[in-house]
């Protein structure tokens, strides 16, 4: 039975960013609880492809950009760390990610982030149809050049959750799984804590990470969250050899390479808390995969995820204060990104617990932006 109802911090949602901020706070010796209302990762992680992509997706510079490069380049010394502190293996796998034009307007838009990106200082390699058919062969159907980021890489989402619970209890956190958070604790304009079926549990600090539920527990703590789920459905395929060695990512899907299967994803829905499968989205994820690499027709289907993404209007995330309440800090929105930017929020939010200055600008992040 559990006794202890006071924590140094309580973090409402297990999924990948609430278990990173778990990890990074044991790290400085804080008691951190974690709440979650199923079970760990059971939401939008267990069904998300694990790109670290930094750079496969920025149309343009932008915080975003800015602060997933700096989470990626966390990545390597924390795959060691993590398999130290857990023994558990990442799965980083750090081929890169191949992002094909299939147009020419693609290829114009290819071709300017090319050079933005390289005047950042970030890898990127232009190659030409020319050189894909020489040394892939038929494996790409029609193209038009593709744009080659050795640095965007990619892990194995529950394997990483794994690692991190794993790590973090050792180091002293606790996780409570399949407990709802049904209300929050207040005094004045003080969150203090949360309230359960099985009780109340006060905290010097509150985190709100529950991804897409985020925007209404927010409304039960008193303020506004404009967070909303956005349905992603993906199909991971049976392969006993790599059919890329690398991750393929165009317009529509991207092909992620796991330890004997094929990620193959994903759609983006946005009809409200719906959960369930549906025909008609894994019918056009697997017509587009087929399309971009017809090989992919031979292989054999093993099985379809389907997850909530934590969206946002403007597609950044939320990081930090609230305005107008103390005790309760706000992890949340993170989309398509929760897994790339898994490490530096914990980070960032481990300084604002700890009451040191982030290493970010928070602005663009902010829940009053």
């Amino acid at each position: 039975m559990q006794t202890q109802t006071h924590y140094d911090v309580c973090i409402v949602g297990g999924g990948i960013i609430g278990c990173s901020i778990a990890y990074y706070l044991a790290k400085q010796g804080l008691r951190p609880l974690v709440i979650e209302k199923n079970t760990l990762g059971s939401q939008s992680t267990q069904a998300g492809a694990g790109m670290l992509g930094a750079q496969v997706e920025m149309d343009e510079p932008s915080p975003l950009y800015d602060l997933g490069i700096a989470s990626r380049s966390l990545y390597k010394e924390l795959a060691a760390e993590l398999k130290d502190l857990s023994g558990v293996e990442i799965e980083l796998q750090t081929s890169g990610i191949l992002r094909l034009a299939v147009s020419e307007e693609d290829r114009a838009a290819l071709r300017a982030r090319h050079k933005w990106q390289g005047e950042t200082g970030q890898k990127t390699e232009w190659i030409e149809d020319e050189e894909l058919r020489r040394d892939f062969g038929n494996l790409f159907g029609p193209t038009f050049g593709a744009l080659f980021l050795p640095d965007d890489h990619q892990v194995r989402n529950l394997a990483l959750l794994r690692s991190l619970t794993i790590a973090a209890t050792r180091l002293g956190a606790i996780f409570m799984e399949h407990t709802e958070v049904i209300g929050f604790l207040r005094q004045g304009n003080r969150i203090t804590g949360v309230e359960t079926p099985t009780g109340k549990f006060e905290a010097d600090q509150v985190i709100l990470a529950a991804g897409a539920w985020s925007g209404i527990l927010g409304k039960w703590a008193g303020f506004d969250l404009s967070v909303f789920p956005v349905k992603g459905q993906a199909v991971l395929a049976r392969t006993l050899a790599p059919v890329t060695p690398f991750t393929v990512f165009t317009h529509g899907a991207y092909m992620v390479p796991k330890v004997n299967q094929l990620y193959i994803g994903a759609t983006m829905e946005q009809v409200g808390f719906d959960q369930s499968p549906a025909l008609q989205g894994i019918a056009r994820i697997l017509s587009d995969a087929i399309r971009i690499m017809p090989p992919l027709a031979k292989l054999g289907m093993e099985q379809s995820l389907v997850g909530l993404r934590p969206g946002s209007s403007d597609g950044l995330p939320f990081i930090g204060e609230v305005p107008g309440l103390k005790g309760i800090l706000v992890a949340s929105g993170h989309f398509r990104n929760g897994v790339l930017l898994a490490p530096i929020t914990g980070q960032i939010i481990t300084e604002l617990v700890t009451g040191h200055k982030p290493g970010f600008d928070l602005s663009p992040f902010s829940l009053a932006r």
